[in-house]
């Protein structure tokens, strides 16, 4: 052992206690000492030593003019900026409305169905139809019991979201620790089967134990009655919001087995991934490549993420739109003419589309488009706020492709902003506070034979503290009785 050990186990080696008339001895002198009046503390020079409270009294005495002209000047700037600020606050108030055109119809929370409500953080729920063989299929949400990471939630409605089943159990122990929104998709395959798919993300989180990770994926052959343990892709890409959109590609105007699946980074860099799998039905995503190259310092300077696409059914166009988190634009849109090869026309949405984690589905039966979107306009509250943002809540916007095909142009002139816009779960800036005034929207969409449901997330009473998923079943003939 070496000497620089020895001194280190000396140095820690505690003294054994002294026994017998020593201890003695010690105890009595250490009563002595404790029980002996305690001398007046003294300086160098004999002097009584002054206590730190003595000294502060003396201090403040000494002070007590300037403390109150300063405690005065003070409470004067901030009767002074009050007076300034919040008038022009008021006077410069933006509303969400003063941006929007369109006609809106406004559903009251009364009118929407309660998934969950808690008064713990849910959100980000995302939701898929399944045919099942029963009357009306099933509708199957999931949603995380965090934000974003958390336990993953199940719940199943086989009346198109009119009632949900409790929370679904026996779902896979990995389902436990999600890192991130989960997202749900039915593929249809060549061969008329299907397979439900769930992604999650594995993003870097700050101050948490999450590093960038790739992203999870799990799936289910039995209409979601069970469903696979998650299997790790493609680590350590920075996954957020994996998979944003999942579209099956064609060759030859024909279905393939193929899907592009997209992501993006903490740096705003939009991935693509080709989803395929083997003759043994496991899966294989390829390496994830920027899905737009062309517009890399677009996608940056705007913060382009959470992209939605959606087919134009007549003439194969893939039309993306993208949340733009910078809030410098308003929400984006691009188009792709070869299956999501190349992108072009990369511009702004009116304020009638601008917001986040847009959720398409084209309603065959009218031959309208509904998206839904957490509402976000990038202007000031006022001419005082500091944040470049506001919102009136949980969103959709109605229209036809022709009206997204407008924007393909370079002519501004032929932009058509829509039909008209559903409120579904309304804000509100003045009872609550500001993180749950903007909080709210994720949602999973479905369509089957015209009903649409959708389901949402938000802190939609008046104070702001519960936290609701809630579902909402209706036509567009429905809505358009309320205009």
């Amino acid at each position: 052992m070496s000497d620089k050990e020895n001194d280190l186990i000396r140095e820690d080696t505690v003294a054994e206690p002294e026994t017998g008339a020593a201890a003695a001895a010690d105890n009595s002198e250490g009563a002595e000492r404790d029980a002996a009046p305690s001398e007046p503390e003294t300086a160098t020079n004999g002097k009584k030593r002054k206590k730190p409270r003595e000294k502060f009294s003396v201090w403040f005495k000494r002070n007590r003019k300037k403390i109150t002209i300063s405690l005065i000047s003070v409470l004067s700037v901030g009767v002074l900026l009050a007076v300034i600020l919040v008038p022009t606050h008021f006077g410069t108030l933006n509303e969400p409305g003063d941006y929007i055109d369109l006609p809106v119809a406004h559903l009251s929370l009364d009118s929407a169905v309660t998934v969950e409500k808690s008064g713990s953080y849910i959100a980000h729920p995302d939701s898929v139809w399944v045919d099942d063989g029963s009357e009306q299929g099933k509708i199957i949400v999931m949603y995380p019991l965090g934000h974003g990471k958390g336990q993953i939630a199940m719940r199943v409605s086989d009346d198109m979201g009119l009632t949900w089943s409790d929370r679904v159990t026996g779902l896979p122990a990995s389902f436990a620790d999600s890192q991130e929104t989960p997202t749900l998709y039915n593929l249809h395959f060549t061969d008329g089967s299907e397979k439900l798919v769930m992604i999650s993300g594995c993003p870097y989180w700050v101050a948490t134990k999450y590093k960038a990770d790739g992203f999870n994926f799990s799936f289910s052959d039995d209409y979601g009655e069970t469903w696979s343990e998650f299997e790790k892709f493609h680590s350590p890409a920075d996954a957020i919001v994996a998979m944003s959109s999942l579209t099956q590609i064609k060759e030859n105007g024909q279905y393939i087995d193929k899907w592009m699946g997209l992501f993006h980074d903490h740096s705003f860099n939009v991935y693509k991934t080709y989803l395929t799998f083997d003759e043994d039905g496991n899966a294989d995503w390829s390496e994830p490549e920027l899905l737009m190259p062309n517009y890399s310092e677009e996608t940056q300077k705007y913060g382009m993420c959470e992209v939605e696409i959606v087919r134009e059914p007549e003439s194969d166009t893939l039309i993306l739109i993208s949340r733009a988190e910078k809030r410098v634009s308003r929400s984006l849109i691009a188009f792709s003419y070869d299956e999501g090869e190349t992108w072009e026309g990369l511009k702004e949405l009116p304020y009638e589309l601008s917001g986040d984690r847009h959720k398409a589905e084209y309603d065959a039966t009218t031959g309208k488009l509904l998206i839904s979107f957490r509402q976000m306009i990038p202007v000031k509250r006022s001419a005082v706020s500091i944040y470049n943002r506001i919102s009136g809540g949980w969103y959709a916007w109605v229209g036809t492709f022709d009206d997204l095909m407008t924007y393909a142009d370079d002519d501004p002139l032929n932009d058509s902003k829509g039909e008209y816009l559903i409120e579904l779960g309304r804000t509100d800036y003045f009872a609550k506070p500001y993180n749950a005034v903007i909080d709210n929207g994720y949602s999973g969409v479905v369509c089957v034979d015209g009903t649409y449901n959708v389901v949402g997330y938000g802190s939609f009473d008046k104070v702001g503290t519960t936290s609701y998923i809630i579902s909402r079943t209706f036509t567009l003939a429905d809505i358009e009785k309320l205009l």
